[in-house]
């Protein structure tokens, strides 16, 4: 699923399938095959960044949980953070059409510790990408969420 931002930003996060095989040769743990899966990889696109991982199921369902409250304008903590406090969604501004900041800060590189050069906020810019979304974009995330954890736990 694509979350389109402002000023032509996207951000792309897609769900694959856990695939066995890899985690035993990365951990050298070897999962049986009545294994039920409790994670799936994913692969998320911030601006030209391409991060591929894994991410707990209950995240994932964390993540389409807050998205269905705030389409139906329950109360929710403006501030979603999963996959261990990497990435983050932040609602700033909640009316017809609602901001969200998608942020990805599992890598930032720290000032003055072999950091980086340049403007911090140009630089800040690469990891988050801020999005308008109206009611019928909130229910199509949901749906295509839903959808992406559904196909990806059934190919697994």
């Amino acid at each position: 699923m694509i979350f389109n931002g402002i000023n032509n930003q996207k951000v792309e996060f897609r769900l694959i399938p856990f695939d066995l095989h890899e985690f035993e040769l990365m951990t050298g743990i070897k999962l049986g095959d009545d294994y039920e899966p409790y994670d799936v990889g994913f692969n998320l696109i911030i601006g030209n960044r391409d991060m591929l991982t894994s991410i707990l199921i209950s995240d994932v369902i964390k993540i389409v949980d807050w998205f269905e409250d705030l389409l139906y304008n329950k109360v929710i903590d403006s501030h979603l953070s999963v996959y261990h406090g990497q990435l983050c969604f932040d609602l700033l501004k909640n009316n017809t059409k609602k901001i969200i900041r998608i942020t990805n800060d599992g890598s930032i590189s720290i000032p003055g510790v072999g950091g980086y050069s340049g403007d911090l906020e140009e630089i800040l810019k690469m990891y988050f990408v801020e999005c308008e979304i109206n009611e019928m974009e909130l229910q199509t995330i949901i749906i295509d969420l839903k959808n992406e954890l559904y196909h990806s736990l059934k190919r697994n």
